[in-house]
């Protein structure tokens, strides 16, 4: 595919990076408008649309948003999908960078 789109290595990664990019800053906005819409009891961001942006790759700007706002790091229930979908995001990896590496062997 990559073949396909005729882009370079460099190219890539700057892609790459630019796409956790935007997906870190998603998930700190959306865990930080959460924390706000709670503080004022107002209606809140799904649960499901925090892990959908932790499982595109935007955990490490969610684990760090939670920590610095102390915000969902005591619901038990989320923090144990939160640990699932972090793991399922390392394995795509693990295997998209052995896959990848296999392939050149």
């Amino acid at each position: 595919m990559v073949d396909a789109l005729d882009l370079t290595g460099q190219e890539i990664s700057i892609l790459i990076a630019a796409s956790l990019a935007f997906v870190n800053i998603g998930s700190v906005i959306g865990i930080w408008w959460d924390k706000r819409r709670a503080s004022k009891n107002q209606r809140r961001i799904k649960e499901e649309t925090l892990l959908v942006w932790a499982l595109l790759g935007g955990w490490p700007g969610g684990v760090w948003t939670m920590r610095w706002l102390r915000h969902k790091t005591s619901k038990r229930s989320f923090i144990t999908k939160y640990a699932f979908v972090v793991t399922l995001n390392l394995l795509l990896i693990a295997g998209i960078v052995f896959g990848a590496i296999e392939s050149l062997i």
